[in-house]
C-alpha cells in the first residue's frame, strides 16, 4: 500500500483544505441561543470523519459529542489492528493529512467511518438508526477506544425507540449524521437487485420536521451536522438530488449554500 505522504502534494491554500467534494456552510444555531454551526455535505459517507475530528478538535472539550446517525446501513465495521495503527500515526492537527486519510485510507465502501472515530474518542456514544437487517447484529454493544473509554453503540429499528433512547439520556451535545440513502425502502441490498423504492414525502418530512420532540431534542444539542448524498445508494444522482432537496427545503431559506442562507424554523419565528 502506498503512503499518500509521498505524493508530496502542495496546497495552494493551506488554511482550507477538505476532502474532494466537501462543502461547508456555517449557520446560526437552530436553538436559537447565539452561537454557530457547521453543515457539512458530501457524496461519499466517510467523509463526515473528516468533520467529526475537525469540529471535536475546536471544542477542545474533554467529553466529546455523542453521534446520532440516520442510514440505511449501519457503517459500524470496527478498524483491526493494522487499522488501528493507521489511526494512531494519523497527524490530527494536520487537514491536509486527515483529507487525505480519509480519501485514500478509510474503507471505501463507507462503513468504517464512524467507530473509527469512536476509536480517536472523536465521538463518544453512538445511537444508530437504520433499516439493514443483513447480517448486521442488532444488539447494543460496548467499544472501548484507543485510551480506555467506553463508548455503548445502539442501533434502533424504528424512530420511536430512538427518541425515547435520547430523550431519557444525559446527552449534553450531539453530531446529527444523515445518510439519504435512508430514505430508500428497496435498493441494491434487498430482493430485487436494482429497483429502487422510496419513503414518501409526507413521511420524511413528518420524521424530521423541527417540531418533532426528536428533531427539537437535537437543534438543542446540535453541534454538527453531516449529510451524505451516495447517489449510489439511492437510485442515481437524480434521485439523491430529489431527497436533498427535500431536506434542504424543510430545514434551509433560501438554500443551503445560499449567502443568506438560514434555518428556516428560525426565519419563520
Amino acid at each position: 500500500m502506498r503512503d499518500f505522504k509521498e505524493l508530496e502534494l502542495t496546497f495552494r491554500n493551506d488554511s482550507y483544505i477538505v476532502p474532494p467534494g466537501c462543502r461547508k456552510e456555517i449557520l446560526t444555531h437552530p436553538s436559537g441561543n447565539g452561537k454557530v454551526v457547521e453543515v457539512a455535505l458530501f457524496q461519499e459517507h466517510r467523509y463526515a470523519f473528516f468533520y467529526w475530528l475537525q469540529w471535536t478538535r475546536e471544542r477542545k472539550q474533554s467529553t466529546p459529542p455523542c453521534l446520532v446517525s440516520l442510514d440505511w446501513h449501519q457503517d459500524l465495521g470496527y478498524p483491526g489492528d493494522i487499522e488501528q495503527q493507521w489511526l494512531k500515526d494519523l497527524n490530527q492537527s494536520d487537514d491536509g493529512e486527515v483529507a487525505g486519510f480519509c480519501w485514500a485510507t478509510l474503507p471505501n465502501n463507507n462503513d468504517g467511518q464512524i467507530m473509527a472515530a469512536v476509536y480517536l474518542n472523536l465521538i463518544g456514544d453512538v445511537y444508530v438508526h437504520c433499516r439493514d437487517g443483513y447480517g448486521d447484529e442488532w444488539a447494543d454493544e460496548l467499544f472501548h477506544d484507543r485510551f480506555g473509554n467506553a463508548h455503548p453503540i445502539r442501533k434502533f429499528r424504528t424512530p420511536q425507540q430512538l427518541e425515547a433512547a435520547l430523550l431519557t439520556s444525559s446527552e449534553q451535545a450531539v453530531y446529527f449524521d444523515l445518510d439519504l440513502d435512508f430514505f430508500t425502502y428497496r435498493n441494491h441490498y434487498t430482493e430485487g437487485g436494482s429497483r429502487f423504492t422510496y419513503m414518501p414525502k409526507g413521511k420524511i418530512l413528518e420524521l424530521l420536521a423541527p417540531e418533532t420532540s426528536l428533531m427539537r431534542w437535537i437543534f438543542a444539542r446540535l453541534a454538527g451536522f453531516t449529510i451524505a448524498t451516495e447517489p449510489e445508494f439511492c437510485g442515481g444522482i437524480s434521485k439523491s438530488n430529489k431527497l436533498l432537496d427535500m431536506v434542504t427545503k424543510l430545514y434551509f431559506t433560501p438554500d443551503l449554500f445560499h449567502d443568506a442562507c438560514e434555518w428556516k424554523h428560525l426565519r419563520n419565528r
